[in-house]
């Protein structure tokens, strides 16, 4: 017998009018979910561990605070995922789906971090900052308060911030290689692609399928980070 109790969105309460309608998911397809973040865990781990050394022995503080930063909310979202679809207990379960919705908030505010040190120069970086993570923590406010309703309204903030970048294109674009641009959209596009598949409710592993988008946009953004900013 596996060690966790993968029961899937059959673990809530189908009366509870706090959470959002979501897919009933089987046992294969649970298992699947944690797999796939499981695998993003490890990574996520590993590779922020890889940060920390490489923005250590550069010693410049920046790079270090932003690294950690960076790989914390890419570690808090692959821990708060995998957890959320390895547990069965309904309490449980509804405290880490709401702990998995705002990592996400955490993890794309904690992607911008490590960039708007490029920018800093310009002038635009403490602008970054200030704009995606106060949008991260009205991200972060709205999930705690709203108790799982207005889902979909989560998943636009979630878009609109992830594309917020675009308002500072040119200057990126003056200070980031043309390689490490490219990362940059392609992880956009994952995520961004990926959320198809999130609301694809009839297409069996959609979910895990979603999964999969969100570390080909982790490992995107990581190389450019690795490559191209520290």
């Amino acid at each position: 017998m596996l060690p966790w109790n993968f029961e899937g969105e059959n673990a809530e309460p189908a009366h509870d009018p706090t959470m959002a309608p979501h897919k009933r998911q089987s046992y294969e397809e649970e298992l699947a979910n944690a797999i796939t973040h499981g695998v993003g865990l490890v990574l996520s781990v590993i590779g922020w561990i890889g940060l920390l050394l490489l923005s250590g022995l550069a010693g410049d503080g920046w790079d270090l605070a932003a690294s950690a930063i960076f790989g914390g909310t890419m570690v808090f979202l692959y821990a708060t995922s995998t957890l959320y679809h390895s547990v069965g207990t309904p309490r449980l379960k509804r405290t880490l789906r709401m702990l998995d919705h705002v990592a996400i908030f955490l993890l794309i505010a904690g992607t911008y971090t490590p960039f708007a040190g490029l920018l800093m120069r310009s002038g635009w970086g403490w602008s970054v900052l200030a704009l995606v993570w106060g949008l991260a923590l009205a991200g972060l406010l709205f999930k705690l308060l709203s108790t799982h309703r207005f889902h979909p309204a989560a998943t636009t903030l979630y878009l609109l911030m992830g594309w917020l970048g675009v308002l500072f294109a040119d200057p990126m674009r003056a200070a980031l290689p043309i390689g490490g641009l490219l990362l940059v959209v392609t992880g956009g596009l994952a995520y961004t692609i990926g959320v198809l598949f999130y609301g694809w409710h009839s297409l069996r592993y959609s979910h895990a399928i979603w999964h999969v988008f969100v570390l080909v946009g982790s490992i995107c953004h990581y190389a450019a980070v690795v490559l191209y900013v520290l």
